[in-house]
């Protein structure tokens, strides 16, 4: 299998999930679209490009068509990263609130898939994190979850 064939997959895949799960929103009417337009097109637009880039991506005369599984997997590492990273974040900002969620995200994110030190990113995730809280609270007035003494 190719590199093309293998995103094309991937790509299908998403595209899949996503519509299967869009679906369960609402997609209104024409004249007043609902929340589930946009996963919707979004996901049938992956599935075009997942099929288009499955049949695209026939090898090519005298070209090996393996996967070297080990080069595979370094390139995927950050990004597994990531999405590690986030779907922790995701899961625990019920329970520690957005501005302490938000900066422990940033400062392992920094920390871990950036490569920063421990001081940078210490200070990084504190000025980005409550920048980013001062922002949507107090500009945007948006309603963030908060627990205990993050309560301003």
């Amino acid at each position: 299998m190719t590199k093309e064939r293998g995103g094309g997959l991937i790509f299908l895949l998403v595209g899949i999930y996503g519509l299967i799960f869009s679906r369960l929103l609402s997609l209104g009417k024409w004249n007043d679209p609902g929340p589930g337009v946009l996963p919707f097109v979004i996901s049938m637009l992956l599935c075009v490009s997942g099929i288009s880039w499955f049949i695209a991506g026939k090898p090519k005369r005298g070209e090996k068509s393996d996967i070297n599984w080990g080069r595979l997997a370094r390139m995927l590492r950050t990004p597994l990263q990531i999405v590690v990273l986030t779907a922790a974040f995701v899961l625990v900002i019920t329970r520690t609130g957005y501005l302490a969620g938000s900066i422990l995200y940033l400062f392992l994110f920094l920390l871990w898939v950036s490569h920063y030190t421990p001081r940078t990113a210490v200070g990084m995730a504190l000025v980005m994190g409550i920048g980013s809280w001062l922002f949507f609270v107090k500009l945007l007035v948006i309603q963030l979850p908060t627990i205990g003494w993050w309560i301003f």
